[in-house]
């Protein structure tokens, strides 16, 4: 098996005031492609340091990448750094420098004077297209190991990254599957699947579950056992289709908005303690709005009986977190907006707030197109954890109304 390194550069990683992300994401990436990540290494922004670490790693691995200090600023030392050890020289891109100057004239009036240095090419490297930003990368080989300059960033890093996955695949390549669940415990899931799951030796098995994307079921094995690992993925769903809501990398979200295109249904949320969350993940996807009406964040009492017509009665008695308030909130919302499909969310994010009856976590989930459907639940976590669950789960209701069963 191939070996690779990764040297992610900025003195503001070493001072903890970034996470590290790129490392993560290239490490799972590269191991997908067949190779043994060795050694993963930070370095701040010093030449002698940069270029001792280069020298080091180059000698022991086929594959060497480094992400930062790419910038146009005199800290910004990673060209400099790999130019050194490998005795060539850098030389000014022309063509490229005017690229660099076209992308900054759409966001900034001014080309500040330094950017010369974006376009500062080692002799022999491939220049790697940079569609998010305006620092490209490089590439070059050196006796047939592969050296990969990246940005920093990691919304410029990965779609870079993912446009060289087919040049760098090994014959150690893996094929995986990711199988995304959200109202399904992945202590029940587990055990609905043991018998595909562990009664084989090909496919290597992980299970792992967070408060945003649920539940994800990770299945692993050379790129040989395809069709095997194909045919287990289709015995899962045999069993759990129901419950599955994605796969690799679809969002909740984007499967919501895709059901709703297909069955031409407009959709608009009113939210209470999730203060726009709901509304905020629909829309990050693109072509949202040809489904989506909008949505009204009615965080106080007074809102939502002025704007979503909620009864002054039904607070007193019931309450904003109850029952009879989130369906009283999708029937303002659906004679405001018009649109077919509404939901509504109100709940108690804590920390304070909570009775007996009503504790912390307590929230009411509502859909409404021609009668209610209406949830109660009680999510455990911090503040942040309940208002995200309560924005999941209000998604993960719709797509199972929008699949056509009859409860969520």
């Amino acid at each position: 098996m191939k070996k690779a390194a990764i040297i992610t550069i900025g003195s503001e990683l070493l001072e903890g005031l970034i996470l590290n992300k790129n490392a993560q994401f290239l490490c799972q990436e590269l191991k997908n492609l067949g190779y043994r990540v060795v050694k993963v290494s930070t370095v701040g922004d010093d030449l002698i340091s940069i270029s001792e670490e280069v020298k080091t790693l180059l000698l022991k691995v086929d594959l060497l990448i480094l992400t930062g200090g790419l910038g146009p600023t005199q800290d910004d030392l990673t060209r400099d750094a790999v130019a050194k050890v490998l005795n060539r020289s850098l030389k000014l891109n022309e063509e490229l420098l005017s690229k660099i100057k076209e992308k900054i004239k759409k966001y900034h009036s001014e080309i500040p004077q330094n950017i010369e240095r974006q376009a500062l090419v080692i002799d022999g490297a491939e220049v790697l297209d940079n569609p998010v930003g305006s620092a490209p990368g490089q590439l070059l080989t050196v006796d047939g190991k592969i050296v990969i300059l990246l940005p920093g960033p990691p919304r410029e890093l990965i779609p870079m990254f993912n446009a060289l996955k087919d040049r760098l695949r090994t014959p150690d390549a893996l094929y995986q599957v990711v199988l995304k669940y959200y109202s399904i415990p992945e202590a029940v899931l587990e055990d609905l699947l043991k018998d595909i799951l562990y009664s084989q030796n090909i496919v290597e098995v992980a299970t792992m579950a967070d408060h945003v994307e649920g539940v994800r079921l990770r299945l692993t094995t050379h790129m040989k056992n395809k069709e095997y690992l194909d045919e287990m993925v289709k015995k899962i769903l045999d069993k759990t289709g129901e419950h599955l809501y994605g796969v690799n990398d679809e969002k909740m979200e984007e499967v919501v908005v895709r059901l709703l295109k297909d069955r031409k249904k407009t959709l608009a949320v009113a939210e209470s303690c999730t203060g726009g969350m709901l509304s905020s993940l629909v829309v990050n996807v693109p072509g949202a709005s040809e489904v989506f009406i909008g949505g009204v964040v009615a965080y106080s009492n007074d809102l939502k009986k002025h704007i979503l017509g909620v009864r002054e009665d039904t607070l007193k008695k019931h309450g904003a977190v109850s029952e009879e308030c989130v369906q009283e909130m999708t029937e303002g919302l659906k004679k405001l907006t018009g649109a077919d499909i509404c939901v509504s969310i109100s709940g108690i994010a804590g920390p304070s707030g909570g009775t007996p009856e009503k504790p912390v976590g307590t929230v009411f989930i509502d859909i409404f197109e021609h009668e209610h459907i209406t949830m109660r639940y009680n999510f455990t976590g911090d503040r942040n954890m309940i208002r995200t669950r309560s924005a999941m789960m209000a998604l993960e209701n719709l797509r199972k109304y929008l699949k056509g069963r009859e409860r969520v």
